[in-house]
């Protein structure tokens, strides 16, 4: 392979010492491939001299090797043989080039960063990490493909992962279609806990990331986690969604988007509960890859069943993880653990720590003679492997078994560190209880998007320290450790500050995750505390139904553990009148807003601000329910108690002068309405600011009114900005930007712009039916208004369907004497008459003088 006059030797391997194992594979590698390698370990004789050595052997070289490492990069002896040989490089007269191996999780920076390189990370299978190697000496091998823009949430390289390189061969033919002919869009990778199903997705995801124009990891163990985190990738595929309040909807659009892409999008769904967890959300043209235990996938995704290690490889597997040779005890000790490469990684971490005392075999009889009932399906031994390292880290430290502990309860990844406070553990205490408990590979640390630090564990870990915290009847402490920590970081009054969301959503799984075991605490006052919270979170965000849950479940547990007269009792029940009001069941909410008001009175008086609150909801229902007067003294009421004991300047006091002025406008008192409407914006303004989203609404009221009176160029120029913060702050397909779309739709209709109004009564009917449903009272009164302008374009066809189906909904709703029924009666009946009757055309325009009804 050497020319006669060039060099003498074909490769010089430049290595740490960490790699020293690696350097004379690849020598034999090239060696039997007839080329000629230098190895310092190898070449150089005991006793000579070693400068003088490396010296020569890096002008006789012509090509160089380095084998890539951190501690490769942080020597400054290595950098300057990588020097040393570019410069003499640059002045030969023949190629001579400089490969680079990368063998952990260190990148090729500066001089190194554009040379060819491959990759043996996390590559055991002996033809794959020969074909890389020759591959990356002979020039063979690109540069690695640069991971994609959006890469975000993968869960690191496992550097001991090993024995699983066919399956990801296989894994990737079948989502790429290579050698297979069509790729499918979905795999399912199916197994018991802690089988590598995650690992493997991981290294999936690492290895290929280059041949995918994005990747994207969720957890979706629960449904509604795995639709916030598809609505915040929305929002980074389309900055457009990304205040959508409505996470389903920004997540259907945000996948309608990546189906779009040229070059397929990898979505990693892990630990799917079961294939209905995932309905609707695997699109085509998007590759989506889920790990699951879930085993039955026929038809909805390709299943690809994970086994456990081979003896061989679990065998091997124990030893690089401990860092000792031991084959037979390996073999021995990898059995009893039923080669699960869970327990085995927690094994190896554990007799590397105890050093040379704790042999394979000793690791062996300590967990025979102590074994502890495992999860169903898994080795009895595997239980007693988690105990034996969190004995470990607890000897260590003795706060890591309480850390332990807390992260059990919580969802297992992504647990924001800041949830364990100086109150739960003083810093000193949590960072070493953490050391301890990395050390034995029961954590791994990871950084969360705002830059915080956070850490996750695995499920099994979970159950086996909720397993030992119930044999050691400590379960229940722990558990209200965890609730006061997660009620104490969910902000309050989420549904009015969108400020709050980002760490509601951080928090959300957490929350969802405590729900399971709360039976434990059915008296907790921090359980009361934490479903209203999050409730008021999921409202803001449009998920009625699920707030609705929890609202109700605050109620159940807040009468246990506050008695069933107390205030807080009595502000969920406001909490819940108002999802169920916007949920169209009216019926249901006024009894609960007349019960908590009169908890409230009998409480804490009618001076405490949250009877005011509550007379002010159970106005809204009220005028709702075409009792506009009883309304109107509820509101004055509700305002004269909030001017005295919170002040005129207060913002619930312009909240309700908002309220009050939109009842007088409904009842045609339209000067002192609008008066109202600019004394609340005033005082929003001058405590919120113009862009809140309770002064944007009142924008809107603003306009309506305006409308009504005459004023229409002012009502729509105050539509638009609505419409234009609304978008901003709650996102475009939030109900109350329907709302403000259909009122611009109704003035536009009314000056006999029917070309502009059509389109906004279509998107507000998009809105609505997404956010509220077929039946809602707000859905009706679109299809109300959108009819008449239908009618008045001659398409009274299209206006009889739309009218009647309002019309059901709202007698339905509202009862046969209601303003909205009476109105929908007359559209259809208009609409009815205009099909038996058509008019004559005589070429004449269109009549734009309808009769105005701009009610939202």
């Amino acid at each position: 392979m050497t020319s006669p006059t060039g060099p003498q030797i074909d490769f010089f391997v430049s290595r740490r010492g960490s790699a020293a194992a690696v350097a004379q594979e690849v020598a034999n590698i090239l060696e039997e491939e007839g080329y000629t390698a230098f190895v310092q370990d190898h070449d150089i004789a005991y006793g000579a001299d070693f400068i003088a050595e490396m010296h020569n052997a890096l002008k006789q070289c012509r090509h160089m090797i380095v084998l890539l490492t951190e501690d490769y990069l942080a020597s400054e002896f290595t950098m300057m043989e990588v020097t040393n040989f570019l410069a003499a490089a640059g002045q030969a007269a023949y190629e001579r080039r400089l490969a680079i191996l990368r063998l952990d999780e260190s990148r090729p920076e500066g001089i190194l960063a554009s040379r060819v390189f491959g990759d043996l990370v996390g590559i055991t299978e002996p033809q794959e990490r020969r074909r890389r190697i020759l591959a990356a000496a002979e020039g063979r091998s690109a540069a690695t493909q640069r991971r994609p823009k959006i890469f975000e949430n993968v869960a690191p390289r496992d550097l001991n992962f090993m024995g699983r390189d066919q399956a990801l061969l296989e894994l990737h033919q079948l989502l790429t279609g290579s050698d297979r002919g069509v790729a499918v869009n979905c795999a399912a990778i199916h197994g018991l806990g802690g089988t590598g199903k995650s690992s493997l997705a991981a290294e999936y995801a690492h290895r290929y990331a280059g041949e995918y124009s994005g990747v994207w990891w969720a957890a979706a163990e629960q449904r509604t986690l795995l639709i916030s985190s598809l609505a915040t990738l929305a929002g980074k595929v389309d900055p457009r969604l990304a205040n959508e309040p409505d996470q389903y909807k920004a997540a259907k659009d945000g996948l309608t988007r990546l189906a779009e892409f040229t070059t397929p999008f990898l979505l990693v769904y892990d630990n799917v509960e079961n294939p209905e967890s995932v309905r609707d959300l695997v699109p085509a043209g998007v590759r989506v890859l889920i790990t699951t235990r879930w085993t039955d996938w026929a038809g909805r995704a390709n299943d690809v069943k994970l086994d456990l290690l081979g003896e061989d490889e679990a065998a091997q597997f124990l030893q690089t993880r401990a860092g000792r040779t031991d084959a037979p005890g390996a073999a021995r000790l990898a059995t009893a653990l039923g080669c699960l490469p869970l327990a085995l990684d927690h094994a190896g971490a554990y007799c590397r720590l105890a050093g040379g005392s704790m042999t394979f075999d000793a690791y062996r009889n300590k967990i025979d003679a102590r074994i502890a009932r495992a999860p169903r399906g898994y080795p009895e031994s595997v239980a007693r492997t988690f105990s034996l390292a969190i004995e470990k880290a607890t000897a260590e430290h003795p706060h890591a078994e309480t850390l332990l502990g807390i992260f059990a309860f919580l969802a297992p990844e992504r647990i924001p560190l800041d949830l364990i406070t100086e109150e739960i553990l003083a810093e000193e205490d949590r960072v070493e209880a953490l050391i301890a408990l990395s050390a034995v590979s029961l954590v791994e640390h990871q950084t969360l998007d705002d830059g915080s630090p956070a850490i996750s564990l695995h499920r099994l870990v979970q159950a086996a320290m909720r397993s030992q915290l119930a044999s050691q009847d400590k379960t229940k402490p722990i558990f209200e450790t965890v609730l006061h920590a997660v009620a104490a970081a969910v902000p309050e009054d989420a549904y009015a500050e969108p400020r709050h969301w980002p760490r509601c959503a951080q928090l959300l799984p957490h929350v969802l995750a405590v729900h399971e075991p709360a039976a434990a605490a059915p008296r907790s006052r921090d359980l009361a505390l934490l479903y209203d919270r999050a409730g008021e979170f999921l409202y803001a965000r449009g998920s009625l139904e699920l707030s609705r849950t929890f609202f109700s479940q605050a109620i159940a547990v807040g009468k246990n553990a506050f008695g069933p007269r107390d205030v807080s009792v009595a502000k969920a029940m406001n909490n819940l009148a108002v999802a169920l009001h916007d949920m169209g069941r009216n019926a249901e909410s006024e009894p609960l807003l007349r019960e908590a008001l009169d908890i409230q009175l009998e409480k804490s008086g009618i001076d405490h601000p949250g009877y005011a609150r509550t007379l002010t909801s159970l106005a809204g229902i009220v005028q709702e329910g075409g009792r506009g007067d009883e309304a109107e003294a509820m509101l004055r009421e509700a305002i004269t108690l909030g001017e005295r004991t919170l002040g005129q300047a207060h913002p619930d006091v312009a909240l309700r002068i908002n309220n009050l002025a939109r009842l007088l406008d409904g009842k045609g008192q339209k000067a002192e309405a609008e008066e109202l409407f600019r004394e609340a914006i005033r005082s929003g303004e001058s405590s919120l600011g113009r862009e809140h989203p309770q002064v944007i609404a009142r924008l809107s009221n603003l306009a309506l009114c305006l409308h009504g009176n005459g004023k229409v160029g002012e009502a729509e120029t105050l539509y638009r900005e609505a419409i234009a913060g609304g978008e901003k702050v709650f996102g475009p397909e939030h109900p109350h930007l329907a709302i403000c779309l259909q009122n611009l739709a109704n003035l536009l209709r009314d000056t006999g712009r029917m070309t502009e109004a059509e389109p906004l009564y279509g998107g507000a009917l998009s809105i609505l039916l997404q956010s509220f449903g077929e039946d809602h009272i707000h859905t009706a009164r679109v299809r109300s208004n959108f009819a008449k302008l239908l009618i008045t374009v001659d398409r009274p066809g299209d206006a009889q369907g739309l009218a009647q189906a309002a019309l059901t909904v709202h007698a339905k709703a509202l009862g046969h004497d209601h303003a909205w029924t009476r109105d929908s009666r007359a559209i259809l009946a208009e609409a009815v008459q205009a099909l038996q009757f058509p008019p004559v055309t005589t070429g004449a325009p269109l009549n734009q003088g309808a009769t105005a009804n701009p009610e939202a």
